[in-house]
């Protein structure tokens, strides 16, 4: 079965890449974008890849711990060093993401009667002047070069 535990977790990572590196492209050029029909329409966008990220990350994690139940890697300090990296990522970028595009997707609800968001142009630009991209850029990418390497050396 090791094999196959193997495949899906690699599937579930090429499936989480995609999916999850949409939103963050997008997470990019909203920072730049004043306009709150662009804003609105680009936060729909990186809506629409949740849901296959989501599927990606429930293969990615059944596959590892499979692939780990099944080859007997459970006490492996790599296995357990990448566990615990993973769920650290996890957990930061939710913290930190999850808030603030929640925020903005509520601010732009109220509607005006020409059904465009009715929000401040001044309050948009204040929430959007924000460097959370560049820290969520940050920590998922060094957190997947970490979990890479753990499974690439298996150190310990």
């Amino acid at each position: 079965m090791y094999p196959w535990f193997v495949f899906a977790h690699l599937v579930g990572l090429v499936l989480f890449a995609i999916s999850h590196g949409a939103s963050a492209f997008m997470a990019i050029r909203l920072r730049n974008e004043r306009d709150p029909v662009v804003v609105d329409s680009l936060l729909k966008v990186g809506q629409l890849s949740v849901g296959p990220m989501y599927i990606g990350l429930l293969l990615l994690a059944v596959g590892g711990l499979g692939a780990a139940w099944s080859a007997n890697l459970w006490g492996n300090p790599w296995v357990i060093a990448s566990i615990g990296l993973f769920i650290v990522v996890l957990v930061v970028m939710w913290a930190i993401a999850s808030p603030y595009y929640m925020g903005l997707r509520k601010a732009l609800e109220a509607r005006g009667p020409d059904g465009v968001p009715s929000i401040d142009r001044s309050e948009l630009a204040r929430m959007l002047d924000t460097r959370r991209p560049d820290v969520l850029t940050a920590v998922g990418t060094i957190g997947l070069v970490l979990l890479v390497w753990l499974m690439v050396i298996k150190p310990g």
